[in-house]
């Protein structure tokens, strides 16, 4: 379909600024449930409008929020990018599959060879990508997203070459379609005058304080299957911003929901579906902290008449001898409250046992190290994905699938320049190697089974075996299997060194054996 939109079309339609603040007050409702939620859980994810870093920031009266959070964004960190374990799988399309099945013959001889070699370089380009997350040290800003994600439900990610940027709900907005799908989207970050090019100061003017904060927005709108982004510094159009992207996954943005809701542009986070829990757990933590220290202040009473001194008695040092009838003429005034406070503590427990469940703390956790194997990762992601109704699948498609994506075209691999058409598969399924491991095990014991190895090692080809647990393992073995070109020269060597061999013991046999006198 030809493309007849002009990207300057869009820029003069409307400003960037007048179109965020049109929609930033389209979603004060949203800002305000996940202002909400995180305040009982952890307030600096999206603090009050107008709050500065300097300011103080509320903090609840229970701290099970915010382990809850921590505790499921540990988990599904660990899940959606996995340490020493890609989070995605390049396997071969059935196009090249067929391709290579077609065409055996003197450039391919062995279908089954070919189709090894391809996976090898498939796995090379996943250690790769694998290597590169480690570089960029991605994981930092995704479990700043999760957080995001699971409290507000909603966050946005932006990655750029180097590092992978992430936007909270009150610096950004988007409208999507009447699937899901965004259409628009405008971030917002603020600057210092003095951290802005020489140019855009100059156009800005010196009447802006040198220590005023500047608003650079971002917006990226997708009209006839090209998404095109722009930059301006307030309303001033920042010159070469402009980008279209043609190709959807080369789109920098990753926009993540916790839930969709049909029709509205914002999810809604776990917390929120939980909110009720969380805010009657606050209000009895806040009677049961400010009832125990009513019950344990202590107040003096004094018997009217008494010949005390109460200033003699507050000074006395230990051990002191004080004038008059203490026994009789000073109390202590005793708040027996206890029992009453037992109902709370009980509702507590149950309120802090149903939230824990709903935040997967009592489910299997896979071991925090680098030992942590793939097994337990993918164990755990099952978990994830039948506790929380889908939302590791969600996650998958919405973040890992793009990311992926963004990574190979960054890293500067190209499948069609290297031959290949692969496929992308992320989630419980790309964690899945060992499966084909466990068969490959349950295939070694039946062939074990037929109990003639010398039949077994001639009708199998090792190359291709050795290279499909490689694979399974998601090594690359090329450097580790002997080519058959290096299997013909060591062949080849060891015939010449036999022959060689064999000249001399005929030379030495013919001079021990020659008659005497000759």
């Amino acid at each position: 379909m030809a493309n007849d939109v002009n990207i300057q079309d869009i820029i003069d339609a409307t400003s960037a600024k007048e179109r965020f603040n049109k929609l930033d007050s389209d979603r004060n409702s949203v800002l305000t449930r996940a202002r909400s939620c995180s305040a009982l859980t952890i307030p600096s994810v999206l603090p009050a409008d107008g709050h500065t870093e300097t300011a103080e920031l509320a903090t609840p009266y229970q701290s099970l929020g915010a382990r809850l959070v921590n505790n499921l964004s540990s988990k599904l960190l660990l899940s959606l990018l996995p340490p020493n374990t890609s989070f995605f799988r390049l396997i071969v399309s059935d196009d090249v599959k067929e391709t290579l099945a077609q065409s055996p013959g003197q450039n391919n001889p062995d279908v089954g060879g070919a189709l090894s070699e391809v996976e090898g370089k498939l796995v090379q380009i996943e250690q790769q990508i694998l290597k590169q997350i480690e570089r960029e040290a991605l994981r930092v800003p995704t479990f700043e997203a999760i957080k995001s994600l699971i409290i507000t439900g909603n966050s946005l990610c932006y990655k750029t070459e180097a590092n992978l940027d992430t936007y909270k709900l009150n610096d950004y907005v988007i409208v999507r379609d009447f699937s899901g799908t965004p259409i628009e989207i405008i971030t917002r970050a603020t600057a210092v005058k003095d951290s802005l090019p020489q140019t855009i100061i100059d156009a800005l003017g010196e009447d802006i304080p040198e220590d005023s904060k500047i608003n650079i927005y971002t917006r990226a709108v997708y009209k006839n299957e090209v998404w095109y982004e722009y930059q301006t510094v307030e309303e001033l159009l920042v010159e070469g911003s402009e980008v279209e992207y043609s190709d959807p996954n080369k789109f920098p943005y990753i926009p993540l929901r916790w839930t969709a809701i049909s029709g509205e542009n914002y999810g809604r986070g776990l917390v929120e579906q939980y909110l009720g829990d969380f805010r009657s757990l606050e209000g009895l933590y806040q009677l049961l902290i400010e009832s125990s220290a009513v019950q344990a202040r202590t107040i003096f009473g004094k018997k009217p008449g008494s010949l005390i001194d109460i200033d003699e008695l507050n000074s006395a040092d230990n051990g002191a001898v004080v004038y008059g009838d203490l026994e009789n003429d000073i109390s202590t005034l005793r708040v027996d409250k206890g029992s009453d406070l037992q109902v709370p503590m009980n509702m507590i427990q149950d309120l802090t046992r149903r939230l824990e469940q709903a935040f997967l703390v009592a489910s299997s956790v896979a071991r925090q190290s680098e030992r942590t194997t793939a097994t337990e990762i993918r164990y755990m992601a099952s978990d994830l994905e039948e506790a929380l109704g889908g939302v590791y699948s969600v996650l998958s498609l919405e973040y890992q699938r793009p990311l992926a994506y963004l990574l190979l075209a960054q890293s500067k691999v190209n499948l069609k320049s290297l031959g290949l058409d692969a496929v992308i598969v992320t989630g419980v399924e790309a964690l899945g190697r060992n499966n084909e491991l466990d068969k490959l095990r349950q295939f070694n014991s039946f062939l074990q089974e037929l109990g003639n190895p010398e039949m077994v090692l001639a009708r199998l080809n090792i190359d291709n075996y050795i290279s499909t647990i490689g694979a399974s393992l998601g090594l690359d073995v090329t450097n580790l299997i002997k080519s058959q070109g290096q299997i013909d020269q060591e062949q080849q060597a060891q015939a010449g060194q036999q022959l060689a061999m064999q000249g001399a013991t005929n030379v030495v046999n013919g001079a021990t054996t020659a008659p005497q006198g000759q």
